[in-house]
C-alpha cells in the first residue's frame, strides 16, 4: 500500500485557512492540522491503551475479554492473545502496554503485578514478576532492559498511614528495582491544586529516551525535568489550556458510577484536567500531550513541546483517547461519531494513522 503524504493545514486567522505541504512549517503558537492516511478498526474497550509495535502494526486492549489486539495499518488483525486468568499469557485486567525491542510487546498487568513479553505473532517470550507494591502505569511506551513505571504506596508515622507516588526502574529479567525517586510534591502546592488526600510525590510522570522527566499538575501546568535526578523542574501553563467545570451530563454519569462513594460537590468544582494521559514523547525528545479541547466539535488537538518550551499544537480528527509515535508514524486511539448505522448507539473504536516525517514545528528558542 503506498502511504499518502498528509496535508498541513495551517490556521492563521478564525476566517483564514490555508493549506501548505507536509514539508511547511509553522510559527509558534499556530495549529496545523493533519489529514490521516488510514483508518483502522479495532476492538471496543474500556481501555485506552495503544502501541505501535512496528511502523504497520497497531495494538490495543480488548478489556471485555481481557485480550490484546495487533491490527494492521489496512486493517487486518494480526495477532490476538490472552484471556482472563492467572496462569502464562492470561491476565485478570488493569493492562497497560509497552512497546519493546524487536518488536516484542510488554502486557502489564497491575492486578497480577507482573508483565508478560509477547512476539508480534502473540507467542508468549517470556514473564517477569513486578514489585510487590500498589502499581500504577508505566512512565514511558517503550522499555529495553528496563521498565520505567509510576508507583502508588504508603508509609507510616506519627500521624497515621500517608500515601504517596513514586517512579522506578525494573530490570525486565529480574523484576528487581534499580533506579527510584519520589519527586517532590510541593510543585502541586505551589501550583494551587486541590486535592482529596494529601499525598507525597507526584504521579503520571512520563520518562523520555533522553532521561527527562515531565507530570502533569493541574490547571493546565506542566513540570519538566530536564533528568531524572535534576533537583529543580520547570513549570509551565498550556497556552490553549481554558478552566472548564464538568458538565450535568458529566456530573450525572459521575454519581452514577460512584454511588455511595460520591462526593457530588468536589467533582463540580474539580476542573478538568487538561491532558489525557499518558503523556508520550516521540524520537526528537518531543513532548506529545493529548488535551481535552475541541472535543465536543469533532476534532482534537495534541500540544507539542520541546525543553519545557510549547512548540505549537496539532489538530486530529475524532474524539482521541490516547496515542503512540514510532520514527515518522503517530497512531491515534480514537472513537468516532455515532451514526444511524450503529445500532448499539455506541461509537466505533479506531485508529487513525499520520505520517509526522514532514511535520516541521518551530524550534525552540535557544539561549
Amino acid at each position: 500500500m503506498s502511504r499518502l503524504r498528509c496535508c498541513l493545514v495551517v490556521t492563521v486567522s478564525i476566517s483564514i485557512v490555508c493549506c501548505v505541504a507536509c514539508g511547511g512549517g509553522a510559527e509558534p503558537g499556530q495549529d496545523l492540522s493533519l489529514t490521516p492516511y488510514a483508518a483502522s478498526t479495532v476492538p471496543l474497550s474500556e481501555n485506552s491503551g495503544v502501541v505501535l509495535a512496528n511502523d504497520t502494526t497497531v495494538c490495543t486492549i480488548e478489556s471485555y475479554e481481557n485480550r490484546v489486539y495487533c491490527t494492521s495499518v489496512s486493517g487486518t488483525v494480526n495477532s490476538h492473545f490472552g484471556r482472563a486468568g492467572e496462569g502464562p499469557g492470561e491476565f485478570q485486567g488493569f493492562l497497560d502496554l509497552a512497546r519493546g525491542p524487536d518488536g516484542v510487546v510488554g502486557v502489564i498487568d497491575a492486578r497480577l503485578r507482573r508483565m508478560s513479553i509477547f512476539d508480534p505473532a502473540g507467542t508468549l517470550v517470556s514473564e517477569v514478576q513486578l514489585p510487590s507494591l500498589a502499581f500504577m502505569a508505566p512512565g514511558s511506551s517503550v522499555f529495553s532492559s528496563v521498565l520505567t513505571v509510576n508507583l502508588f504506596s504508603t508509609r507510616r508515622d506519627s500521624t497515621g498511614v500517608i500515601p504517596g507516588y513514586r517512579q522506578v526502574e525494573i530490570d525486565v529479567e529480574s523484576g528487581e528495582i534499580v533506579w527510584e525517586r519520589t519527586f517532590p510534591g510541593r510543585f502541586s502546592a505551589a501550583a494551587g491544586c486541590t486535592r482529596q488526600l494529601e499525598v507525597e510525590g507526584l504521579n503520571a510522570g512520563a520518562f523520555s529516551p533522553q532521561a527527562s522527566v515531565v507530570f502533569p499538575i493541574c490547571q493546565g501546568r506542566l513540570l519538566f525535568f530536564a533528568g531524572r535526578d535534576d533537583p529543580l523542574g520547570t513549570m509551565i501553563k498550556a497556552p490553549g489550556y481554558v478552566l472548564e467545570l464538568p458538565s450535568e451530563r458529566e456530573v450525572e454519569e459521575y454519581l452514577e458510577s460512584a454511588g455511595i462513594f460520591a462526593d457530588e460537590s468536589f467533582f463540580r468544582n474539580m476542573p478538568k484536567p487538561y491532558p489525557r494521559l499518558p503523556l508520550v514523547f516521540d524520537d526528537h525528545d518531543r513532548l506529545w500531550v493529548v488535551t481535552n479541547r475541541g472535543r465536543n466539535d469533532g476534532i482534537s488537538y495534541l500540544d507539542v513541546y520541546s525543553d519545557a518550551e510549547y512548540l505549537g499544537a496539532v489538530r486530529v480528527g475524532h474524539d482521541a483517547l490516547a496515542i503512540d509515535l514510532r520514527g515518522s508514524t503517530l497512531a491515534v486511539l480514537v472513537d468516532r461519531p455515532v451514526d444511524p448505522e450503529d445500532v448499539d448507539g455506541y461509537p466505533d473504536r479506531g485508529v487513525d494513522w499520520y505520517d509526522i516525517g514532514g511535520l516541521e514545528l518551530p524550534e525552540p528558542a535557544r539561549d
